[in-house]
């Protein structure tokens, strides 16, 4: 019985008996508890436990079933609580310490025996648990949630430095200084992760909108880029608004992998060109070559913790010894790499666009809208791609949401141009590494990769311009090898040759064109080999069968009857109208819908059709097993006239779904609700 009480102290004046009476322990337990709380960040919140009030309480009230007016000493044994009416107790691990419980187990038990009376613990003792358990603390007071965010705090430093080079080199893409891609992806980085659709992904300068924006740089200069990226922003807000990133469902798989696998190939070409010189790979036998391989194999096989280790791990070997390896302050200049507060971005639009604006807004705005269009389509498709990429890969039980992706994107490339930036999207390879490093818990490994990334520009930008890119690019090369959809090459033969295809060609086009019509030309020829294939399988099965004609008719025995199977739209319509024998069928026919549904127009007027060449010859369709819906609209086709068929077995049992979405383009035909 002793072993169940903890922290018990003997004098009887301690005891409390319960919340609602007024004794001077009681008001002491509440002093100390809201003194300890004082210490926390949040005294208001805290004290008064506003914060999150949905999540449970570990040391709440217990529910008013544990309380009973029948006791036992031998359920308070055999469960480790409850206690006698009026007797305070001390239970390890009881929801509230303190407050009088009674086991509900002691009514089952039917014992009568009472427990002697236990004495409550130290109320000094019990203070500071009581307020923390009562009141909501700090979270990162929690062990497992500090873990978390600490993680999220890494790989976002890790993901930083993945993100130099590759802002870099999407910048000398667009025609700008290097600089711009960077704040670019300070800014854009940012805000993406804050308002975006989940933890985990990283937005940056990315090359598919650098290629978009190549042209436009190149005949109007960078200025033009900074309201593109803007404008583009804007549309992003728009479209996610108005709910268009639920489209992205419309992508199918295998134009998925295709996507992936492009884009897993455009990021090791990317790389390819650091290991080059004069336009020729560098050769193993010199100096400069050995040394170069050399720091990108050691970052690869140390890429432990993900990236930061391996990355630092190089850079300081290739210091120590000396190697001659290209650094990020040789490719982006020394000048980027300065430091200080001169290198922070101005914000407002550049001069060189704005006066222009100003002075003929509407030609200023035909120049840029073509590519603002097309970089919002381009960030959104390769953001909400990457997108559903991690909820495939963090394992968290969390889907993201298309909407607030492409609002976050739109945001944050709206801010990104009205700090001069060039404008981009969501990142695969470094959404990855981030996930891969535990960052896909938080959204704080994004915005702590755009902080630190701007830290590094503004503080350390002399030590971060001395990272050898030979690192970097090891670490991206680790990414292309984890990315690539290496499982497609088995699935060759395995799967319909149409999705091998669709894989291939969207493969192709990612690499040679760009994202948006790659994913555009898959989803199109996808679309059309479904409906090719869904024409194919319509049938009828003929049978005979008994009809037994509305309003009192006659019994027609023996009627020759089409059992339609398979979907009836516009793509089987034609194979609809083939299966049917009108001059040799009888004067009375059935074709029964049961397994067949109908979906548009066009397959209202192949019913129509083939009702019209029985009616031709004087025979007559019964139709069997329709929705209302269809009923309604053919009915209606006749404008009240009588139709070369009649609907038999028109009941509970026919299914129930609508053909067309807007009845008001049936003049009154209600159209049935689908659910």
């Amino acid at each position: 019985m002793y072993n169940m009480m903890t922290m018990r102290v003997k004098a009887k004046h301690c005891r409390v008996h319960r919340w609602t009476g007024t004794s001077n322990s009681s008001l002491v337990v509440i002093c100390l508890a809201i003194i300890t709380s004082i210490g926390n960040s949040n005294p208001w919140t805290n004290c008064f436990g506003f914060a999150r009030p949905a999540l449970p309480l570990p040391n709440s009230r217990p529910p008013k079933s544990l309380f009973s007016n029948d006791d036992s000493q031998s359920a308070l044994s055999s469960s480790g609580r409850g206690a006698v009416k009026g007797k305070s107790v001390s239970i390890s691990g009881t929801p509230l310490r303190g407050v009088l419980l009674h086991s509900s187990h002691s009514r089952i038990s039917g014992a009568n025996n009472e427990t002697p009376p236990s004495q409550l613990e130290s109320v000094v003792l019990n203070a500071k648990s009581l307020s923390e358990n009562l009141f909501r603390s700090n979270p990162f007071s929690n062990p497992s949630l500090r873990t978390k965010y600490v993680t999220a705090i890494a790989a976002g430093l890790a993901v930083s430095l993945a993100m130099v080079p590759e802002a870099v080199s999407f910048s000398f893409v667009a025609g700008v200084n290097p600089l711009v891609g960077l704040w670019t992806t300070v800014v854009l980085g940012f805000f993406a992760a804050a308002f975006g659709g989940r933890a985990g992904i990283c937005s940056s300068a990315s090359g598919a909108c650098s290629i978009v924006v190549a042209g436009l740089c190149a005949s109007h200069g960078p200025g033009y880029l900074a309201g593109c990226a803007a404008l583009a922003g804007v549309l992003q807000i728009l479209a996610g608004s108005a709910g268009l990133g639920k489209l992205i469902r419309l992508v199918p798989h295998p134009v998925m992998i295709g996507f992936v696998n492009g884009l897993t190939l455009v990021m090791f070409r990317a790389q390819l060109t650091h290991f080059k010189h004069d336009g020729k790979f560098l050769s193993f036998f010199t100096p400069q070559g050995q040394a170069t391989y050399a720091c990108t194999g050691l970052t690869m096989i140390l890429a432990i913790p993900p990236t930061l280790g391996g990355v630092v791990i190089a850079a300081a070997v290739a210091r120590f010894f000396q190697w001659p390896v290209k650094t990020l302050a040789d490719v982006a200049g020394a000048e980027t790499f300065r430091g200080g507060v001169s290198v922070l971005p101005k914000l407002g639009l550049p001069s060189d666009f704005w006066i222009p604006l100003l002075t003929s807004p509407l030609d200023t705005l035909k120049i840029i809208l073509p590519y603002a269009i097309t970089m919002a389509a381009v960030g959104s498709i390769e953001s909400l791609l990457t997108l559903q990429l991690l909820d495939g890969i963090i394992d968290d039980g969390k889907r993201g949401s298309t909407k607030r992706e492409v609002i976050g994107q739109g945001i944050g490339n709206l801010a990104a141009g009205l700090t001069g930036g060039i404008g981009g999207c969501a990142l695969i390879g470094q959404s990855i590494i981030n996930a891969q490093s535990g960052g896909g818990v938080s959204r704080l490994s994004g915005i702590s990769m755009a902080i630190f990334l701007a830290l590094g520009i503004v503080t350390f930008a002399p030590l971060l311009g001395q990272t050898p890119i030979c690192a970097l690019s090891g670490v991206m090369l680790l990414v292309c090898q984890t990315s690539f959809s290496w499982g497609s090459l088995r699935l060759l033969g395995k799967i319909p040759n149409l999705d091998a295809f669709i894989i291939m060609l969207v493969t192709i086009v990612t690499v040679k064109d760009d994202l948006a019509k790659a994913v555009l030309v898959g989803t199109i020829t996808s679309a059309l080999g479904f409906a090719w294939k869904q024409s194919t399988t319509i049938s009828a099965a003929i049978t005979t069968t008994i009809l037994d004609l509305p309003h009192g008719g006659p019994r027609l025995p023996n009627i020759k009857s089409y059992n339609i199977n398979g979907p009836l739209f516009f793509g089987s319509s034609q194979q609809f109208s083939r299966l049917f024998s009108v001059k040799e069928d009888p004067n009375d026919i059935v074709i029964d819908f049961t397994n067949s549904r109908v979906f548009d127009h066009s397959a209202l007027e192949a019913i129509n059709t083939v009702a019209d060449r029985y009616g031709a010859l004087g025979k007559r369709v019964y139709l069997r097993h329709l929705s209302s819906d269809c009923a309604k609209l053919l009915a209606k086709v006749h404008d009240g006239g009588l139709p070369p068929f009649m609907i038999v077995e028109s009941g509970k049992f026919d299914p129930v779904y609508g053909v067309a979405e807007q009845s008001k383009y049936y003049k009154d035909v209600s159209v049935a609700n689908s659910g």
